[in-house]
């Protein structure tokens, strides 16, 4: 993929946690058939030590933990801010950040007015929302408001889904958005299972941030039963076939 991204580009992480880790991790993997863009190096806050340390030990020449929040956003260019919501509530009206500095936020659950009352900065800001897909430069990143710079730099990870009103991220997406988002999601999913050799559970809870929305989704569908609905579909399916009873389940 060409890209007009310069090579000098400084990213910076706020919050090393599982999606944060993902995204950089995306950034430093290049993909021939997807996009072999790389910034020149990336800044992570030591909040998420074991992440973070995971990120420089796999990246030594690219990945640099610095010392505080305020260190990362002194050397970057383009900080993304992945920290959970109360945590950025107290912390962010605490730091300066340049005028200029661009400003991706990967806080899924705080609106973009709040993000600007946040970080006091009138321009150059964009809410998205980042799949762990992202590592693998592909799955859909849901983005408001329309910036054209994140656009190109969303696309060397995944398929930017550009909203233009920040409704569409929660309520209502419009409909091409929509089948643009599914589309790119199932593909990631598959290529997903394509790759990787753990057991689909094992990727499922790596996938859920402690506390964030796919483990509360994962709760839900477990404490209504949702799974063991299926199953007893697959079983009924299986019979069907077979003319056989299911083999008995196992452990969750």
């Amino acid at each position: 993929m060409a890209t007009s991204l310069e090579n000098g580009l400084v990213l910076g992480l706020l919050g090393t946690g599982k999606i944060g880790s993902a995204v950089m991790s995306g950034y430093c993997t290049p993909v021939a058939d997807k996009s072999t863009w790389v910034p020149r190096h990336i800044y992570v806050s030591p909040r998420g030590a074991d992440k973070a340390k995971a990120l420089h030990a796999r990246f030594p020449n690219h990945v640099t933990i610095a010392p505080t929040n305020q260190a990362v956003i002194d050397h970057s260019n383009i900080i993304f801010i992945g920290l959970l919501p109360d945590v950025a509530r107290q912390e962010l009206p605490l730091l300066n950040f340049p005028q200029n500095v661009t400003i991706v936020s990967m806080m899924a659950t705080i609106p973009y007015q709040e993000l600007l009352d946040l970080l006091r900065l009138p321009r150059s800001q964009v809410r998205t929302i980042p799949l762990p897909s992202s590592s693998r430069r592909t799955g859909p990143i849901l983005a408001y408001p329309p910036h054209p710079f994140v656009r190109e730099l969303l696309q060397q990870i995944g398929t930017p889904v550009m909203v233009n009103e920040e409704k569409e991220v929660t309520t209502l997406v419009e409909e091409q958005a929509s089948r643009d988002y599914v589309s790119s999601f199932f593909q990631s999913l598959a290529d997903a299972g394509m790759i990787s050799h753990e057991p689909f559970q094992d990727m499922a809870e790596e996938a859920a941030t402690p506390g964030g929305l796919n483990e509360q989704t994962h709760r839900g569908l477990v404490a209504s039963g949702a799974y063991e609905l299926l199953l007893d579909e697959v079983d009924a399916i299986y019979t069907r076939l077979t003319t056989r009873a299911p083999a008995p389940r196992g452990g969750n």
